[in-house]
Order: structure tokens, then sequence, then C-alpha cells
């Protein structure tokens, strides 16, 4: 595996623990045990969903590495599919926990949609402030990255 692949997978099983930590500090000030509690929570499946990201965007980003074209559209690529699969993920949670008609108000399966769909929102509207930027700004660095292995050699 190569170092610049090394250091995306390593952002993106860090970054997603530091940004929930983050916001759970914002949200739940004077409750440090519910911020840490929230925070790992939505740190695993924020670190899931862009470990997920990070392995269906790999090639692009090589490729536009080897083409010496930047990676920032990647990493733009890599935030939604981040936010998109946290949605999801979260959403799978909360049925496994509560169950399938007390995780939705009606319990019918369109409520699923459009829980998924509010918990992307609620992240990309929140975090993804910070991440969509973040996460371009690394991918082109990785890129860069990835191009120096390149140029010494490196598969």
């Amino acid at each position: 595996m190569s170092r610049a692949r090394l250091l995306l997978h390593l952002a993106a099983l860090l970054a997603p623990f530091v940004a929930a930590a983050l916001w759970c500090v914002l949200l739940f000030r004077n409750e440090a045990s519910r911020a840490l509690g929230q925070a790992l929570v939505l740190g695993t499946g924020g670190a899931l969903s862009a470990q997920i990201a990070a392995l269906l965007r790999w090639r692009a980003l090589d490729r536009r590495a080897r083409d010496g074209s930047g990676g920032w559209q990647t990493g733009i690529g890599m935030a939604a599919i981040t936010h998109a699969l946290f949605g999801l993920l979260l959403d799978a949670a909360l049925v496994a926990s509560v169950g399938w008609t007390q995780s939705m108000g009606t319990g019918r399966p369109s409520d699923l949609v459009v829980q998924v769909i509010f918990f992307s929102m609620a992240s990309v509207l929140t975090v993804g402030l910070v991440t969509f930027p973040f996460t371009a700004l690394l991918a082109q660095w990785v890129a860069t990255q990835r191009r120096k292995e390149i140029a010494d050699g490196a598969r």
C-alpha cells in the first residue's frame, strides 16, 4: 500500500471522530459524558462512512495524481459519499437499536428514505460546512504525495 493511501485512510479514520467530538462538545457543553457518548456513536458512523468513501474514490484520486490534475474534486466526491453513507448508517443504527416500527412514525418503508435524507442533510449542514473543504484540501495534499511517490518509482 502506498504511503499516500495510508495517510488518506488514517485521516478518514481520525477526522470523523475529531469532527464529532467538536460538534458534541458545542452541543452538550455542560454534559461531558453525554458529549463523549454521542461523539463515539457519531464518530464511528462517520469513520466507517469515510473509510468506504476513501476505498471507493482511491482509484480516481490515484488517476488524478498520475495525470497531475489535482485531487480536490475527488475530495468533494469523497465528502459527499461520506455524508450520504453517514445518513444511511445512522438510520440503520436507529432501526437496529429501537426496532423497525419505533424508528419511524408511521412504519412505512418510505419513512426510512426520508430519515436517511434528513440525517445526511443534517450532517452536511453542520459539520459538512467544515468537512467538505477539509476533505477537498486533504485529497489535494494526498494527490500531491502520491505524485511524489510515483515520481520516486513507487507503484
